[in-house]
């Protein structure tokens, strides 16, 4: 609890009334996970809550708030994802995200480099990012949209950015692959379904759930080499949480940046 004492402030200053999916380790940390979904039973009247419409019909989710986050963790939520939409809209793209994972005995390394070569990919595309480390093995780039596209569209679009860097990279990044299939060759995978109403990634400030409480960590690309997944976690997350908000001064200046009419 005392981690988000402090970065409950950080989750609802940056991601202000999101519906959150709550991930929970019911047979303790290091084990899978399981995820709240859509909340079916009334919320406390101190917690708010937010409406998504998905292909199943309109469901409940609590909103992010510092009390929800609070009252959340409190239940022994672990993590807290999204799909981070926009402020107006919980059917359009707020933030996108591009997951990318170690497969196969991938390396750190390799991970550095996959997130380099995707920097440049979306520079191509004049969009910037900003970087997290998932505290265990994996990373995402965040990247913001003021002007609320769609979801389909982006993630189409995501979709073959990441086509074009596989074929280019084609001994560092693999596409998305089913949960359980088996990679044989160390990659790094690349990854956009979380692009869309109910799913989502785990959010900056987050806890991932190993012994060791990682904590998802936004950084500054001159940082990339010198902090490494694991190196924040619970027990010391204060010492960077009490510095300043990194997420929010990078988001801050891509306050203005759209997705337009960009087409897969």
């Amino acid at each position: 609890m005392a981690h988000y004492e402090l970065a409950a402030p950080l989750l609802a200053k940056n991601f202000s009334l999101a519906p959150l999916v709550v991930t929970y380790y019911p047979h303790g940390l290091d084990e899978d996970a399981t995820f709240s979904g859509p909340w079916h039973e009334p919320l406390p009247h101190t917690i708010p809550g937010v409406d998504a419409v998905s292909s199943s019909g309109t469901h409940r989710y609590p909103a992010c708030a510092v009390n929800t986050v609070l009252w959340l963790a409190h239940r022994y939520a672990v993590g807290f994802k999204s799909w981070t939409p926009a402020p107006k809209d919980t059917a359009a793209v707020g933030v996108a995200h591009l997951v990318l994972k170690p497969v196969a005995d991938g390396t750190q390394r390799q991970l550095r480099e996959a997130i380099l070569v995707l920097r440049d990919a979306l520079a191509g595309a004049d969009l910037k990012a900003i970087p997290l480390l998932d505290g265990i093995h994996g990373a995402a780039l965040f990247i913001p949209f003021a002007d609320a596209p769609a979801y389909d569209a982006v993630r189409a679009w995501l979709h073959a950015l990441v086509n074009g860097a596989i074929a280019q990279h084609p001994q560092l990044l693999v596409h998305e692959k089913p949960r359980h299939f088996v990679h044989v060759a160390p990659r790094i995978e690349c990854t956009v379904v979380s692009n869309a109403v109910g799913l989502g990634s785990l959010l900056p400030y987050s806890l991932n759930g190993t012994s060791r409480l990682p904590m998802v960590t936004p950084i500054d690309w001159n940082e990339l080499d010198h902090i490494n997944n694991g190196d924040v976690r619970a027990e010391n997350s204060y010492e960077r949480l009490a510095q300043e908000d990194v997420y929010q001064r990078q988001a801050d200046a891509l306050r203005g940046q759209i997705f337009g009419k960009r087409a897969a």
